[in-house]
């Protein structure tokens, strides 16, 4: 279940960028720091040796350029390079790390990406005293997984990776010889929540060196407390390395904060999240404490009815997210067209479908469609949080963001007519669904069905879309900004 960044049709393809693809980080000359960079705070740099190219940067306040510092380059879906840079901006300052998120690398075909990353990290080298033994990589989703594959080209040269809600490449396997440790976050309502799960039990099974830390929460970067940890994780590892010197203050404080956490864990009934943080410190700190009393307690709740049965319930619910979602999207395909391609998950693919028999009509496929949606809807609505909701949420979200990936596919492929056509039943069964409409009001734009592009468009609007700088940028609209109905839509939003 690998959503949200489809990597391996152009992995043949990305190897071929990275022929060129070096990270020039022992430069011997002086460094200083750039005018226009003010250490404490956010800005954005523009590439010097590629001016479309630019990023998120932050300096720890007492940046100096007579030291080596260590570096975390992140890369996020939707090319918000200030987005991750904000969720690790507390971590970087209290442990002295620079900064970098670029503003061009995305979703999508990794070769962009690839170069967005050469651009950032070269010109970050050049700019700044960099320590080479400590760049590390992080991103979102998409990101992720683009930052493990650069990871693996980069072999050597990146100490770790911090994946948060996605897990590695798709043609990476979690092996041995996998070159960086690894730290996963994954909300417990991320449809990619089964898939770290399993990949922290494959790297588990392979014997590298990695975390996953779960929080409340969504298909998002991690809140600040959590990305706080996978530095201080990231910090603990490089002095088992030998990338760092050894600092006993720093490991003593960590030690503590992990060894109160598990026991305010186990006081509070919570057995499984006391076991997961136990064992957690066992591997974390080996080498340097004696972790012996940790090893007996992880074991003794491992053994214990209430840690086995969350062992055993979280992989039941892995396995009936997957048959859950492979039922939506069986009854999905009846209503659809054949199409080529596919989404990133290897679920709901529309190829070698079929319309929906005589025996069993449209209508009645449609209607089915809908009460299961409606119902994962209402349990996902639920204000309080529970495993019921999250479970909805996983299963609803991974459904939808399917969707919308095949629609992405199509179009980048220019199969307007048939992204149109299967937007059309997507937004037929979640009519609310705003996302679904705005998606569509761009496909019927490509294909130059400027009524309805506009049509739908208001649809969306009047649904929850309100965002008028999205529309005034996205070329998939041309053709029909310069309609009266477009030009009104994006004055009211602006009003609001």
């Amino acid at each position: 279940m690998r959503n949200c960044f489809s990597d391996s049709t152009f992995w043949p393809v990305a190897l071929l960028v990275t022929a060129a693809f070096t990270l020039p980080i022992k430069a011997s000359h002086a460094f200083s720091t750039p005018q226009d960079v003010q250490p404490g705070r956010i800005e954005r740099v523009v590439c010097r040796s590629a001016a479309n190219q630019s990023y998120a940067l932050y300096l720890p306040s007492n940046y100096s350029p007579t030291k080596k510092w260590p570096l975390l380059a992140a890369f996020d879906p939707g090319a918000r390079g200030n987005a991750p840079v904000e969720r690790f901006k507390e971590a970087a300052e209290q442990y002295g790390y620079i900064l970098c998120g670029s503003y061009n690398s995305r979703n999508g075909p990794l070769p962009p990406s690839a170069e967005a990353a050469k651009a950032m990290l070269s010109d970050v080298a050049a700019r700044f005293s960099i320590d080479d033994k400590r760049v590390y990589l992080t991103g979102f989703s998409g990101g992720a997984r683009a930052a493990s594959a650069i990871g693996v080209w980069l072999s050597g040269t990146v100490a770790g990776v911090i994946g948060c809600g996605a897990g590695l490449a798709t043609s990476i396997e979690p092996s041995a010889s996998l070159p960086f440790v690894f730290y996963g976050t994954i909300g417990v309502e991320d449809f990619n929540y089964p898939e770290l799960k399993q990949l922290d039990r494959a790297l588990e099974t392979a014997g590298v060196a990695h975390r996953v830390e779960v929080f409340e929460g969504g298909h998002s970067w991690p809140p600040p407390e959590v990305s706080l940890r996978a530095i201080e994780w990231m910090e603990l590892q490089a002095m088992k390395s030998g990338r760092r010197s050894r600092d006993d203050s720093f490991i003593d404080r960590v030690f503590k904060d992990a060894q109160s956490r598990a026991i305010s864990s186990e006081s509070a009934g919570r057995a499984y999240e006391a076991y997961v943080v136990y064992t957690g410190i066992a591997a974390d700190f080996k080498g340097l404490r004696d972790v012996a009393e940790f090893e007996k307690k992880a074991a003794a709740l491992r053994g214990s009815k209430a840690v086995k049965q969350a062992l055993s319930k979280d992989r039941d619910q892995e396995n009936e997210q997957l048959r859950r979602v492979g039922e939506l999207f069986a009854l999905r395909t009846r209503l659809s067209t054949p199409a080529t391609g596919g989404s990133s998950s290897g679920t709901g693919s529309y190829q070698n479908s079929a319309p929906a028999s005589d025996s069993e009509p449209r209508q009645t496929t449609i209607a089915d469609l809908r009460d299961r949606l409606s119902d994962l809807k209402r349990k996902s609505d639920a204000k309080e949080s529970s495993p019921e909701r999250a479970f909805a949420r996983r299963v609803l979200n991974q459904f939808t963001i399917t969707l919308f990936e095949q629609s992405q596919t199509l179009i980048q492929t220019r199969k307007y007519d048939l992204a149109a056509s299967n937007l059309a039943i997507d937004a037929e069964l979640m009519p609310d669904n705003w996302r679904l409409l705005y998606n569509l009001a761009c496909a019927y734009a490509l294909k130059g069905d400027n009524r309805r592009a506009i049509e739908t468009l208001n649809k969306a609007v009047q649904k929850g879309f309100k965002n008028a700088g999205e529309l005034e940028n996205n070329n998939q609209l041309d053709k029909i900004r310069e309609e009266a109905g477009f030009k009104k839509i994006v004055d009211e939003l602006k009003k609001q």
